[in-house]
């Protein structure tokens, strides 16, 4: 009776999303609003859009604070939109109606929307969070669809380039990108510079690594 009720209440949030290239074979189905739902799928493009293409074990929070557990749940880094399996059928996630997912892949890996937007991102981002607390460590798995085409060649490749963007989230709600880089860390905590300089000479901490990053987060959340 649980998966049930949990069923049809997943059912009642999924929405019609658009990736913006091919969709084929598309699966179209109702709920109980009329809405169409549809399955998208990649076709000719080389490499993955999804953080792991593997159905995982997974759990989400809507935006109206409801839980959800034992899930088979894979996340399109591409579009930014979560799937979700049913019955043998794939279903898109509108990133409006959920703000929190987590997948279980070894550790659990927590993926959050809701933040500031900053560049192209909107508060309907998902980023995954590395550090929680009053200072959070975002990343961000980027995706960009390539286009190449071969001198004198009719057609075309395509391609997934994936990238690790990473961010944090200050206590003032601001959303700032940083990259594994000295300058760039201290330049995103300018009010605490001196302070956050001198936590990376004595914790001797390494920004070439995301660990670095997490690290040095951390530490800062020690401040506050």
């Amino acid at each position: 009776m649980k998966k049930i009720v949990r069923s049809a209440l997943l059912i009642a949030i999924l929405s019609v999303t658009a990736a913006g290239i091919c969709r084929a074979q598309a699966a179209f189905l109702t709920d109980a609003n009329g809405q169409v739902l549809v399955e998208n799928k990649y076709v000719n493009i080389q490499g993955s859009p999804y953080l792991d293409e593997a159905w995982k074990n997974g759990a989400l929070t809507t935006a109206t604070n409801r839980s959800y557990d034992k899930l088979k749940i894979r996340f399109d880094t591409y579009a930014g939109e979560l799937e979700y399996l049913q019955n043998g059928q794939t279903y898109r996630l509108n990133p409006e109606n959920v703000k929190e997912f987590r997948i279980a892949d070894g550790n659990e890996l927590v993926f959050r929307n809701g933040f500031a937007a900053t560049g192209s991102n909107t508060p309907n981002t998902f980023y995954q969070v590395l550090v929680d607390g009053p200072t959070k460590l975002l990343k961000q798995y980027k995706v960009n669809l390539m286009e190449s085409k071969a001198y004198n060649s009719a057609t075309g490749n395509r391609e997934f380039q994936k990238q690790d963007w990473y961010f944090v989230a200050k206590p003032d709600g601001s959303v700032q990108r940083i990259q594994k880089t000295k300058k760039s860390v201290l330049a995103a905590f300018p009010e605490q510079k001196d302070r956050v300089e001198k936590l990376m000479k004595e914790k001797d901490i390494s920004l070439n690594e995301e660990s670095g990053l997490s690290a040095l987060v951390t530490a800062v959340n020690g401040l506050q």
